[in-house]
């Protein structure tokens, strides 16, 4: 029978990369969020450069008052801060949220195979001794087998 120490040690082990594998399992949600996040602020950003290009070139039907022009020229202006904004939200969320969430489930993915390998060596260890105790065993036997086999006495001549 194993010892009971490389057994504890296998039972940490496993705990160790079930906790390894769980922070993956939330980085991985983390990172999906954030590039929904991301889609989510390109779309925007599309939409308002979309609307800003079609206010842009709207021609005004008929004759033009100057404060009509003002008060369009201030609202495409108001088109254009928006759109500004939205890119750099977009920008912004890139480099605070995605990018940092998908170094950490990166970071996961490393710590979850290093706990993997840990795990492993302790199974191949603890294999290894269970197999040499088995050989062990085997010769015990065969070892008791040959001293209770009756021994055949050279004939005397």
């Amino acid at each position: 029978m194993p010892s009971s120490a490389i057994v504890t040690l296998l039972d940490l082990r496993a705990a160790e990369e079930r906790a390894a594998a769980r922070a993956l399992a939330v980085a991985a949600q983390a990172r999906e969020a954030a590039e929904r996040r991301q889609e989510e602020l390109a779309e925007r950003a599309a939409r308002a450069r979309t609307d800003l290009g079609a206010r842009r070139t709207a021609a005004p039907r008929g004759p033009v008052r100057i404060a009509d022009a003002q008060a369009h020229d201030r609202f495409r202006a108001r088109l254009a801060a928006e759109l500004a904004a939205r890119e750099a939200a977009v920008v912004a969320h890139r480099r605070d949220v995605l990018d940092p969430a998908r170094r950490a489930e990166q970071a996961a993915g490393a710590a979850h195979l290093a706990a993997r390998r840990r795990h492993a060596v302790v199974e191949r260890a603890l294999a290894r001794r269970r197999a040499a105790e088995r050989r062990e065993a085997d010769r015990r036997a065969e070892a008791a087998a040959d001293d209770n086999r009756p021994r055949m006495r050279p004939p005397l001549s």
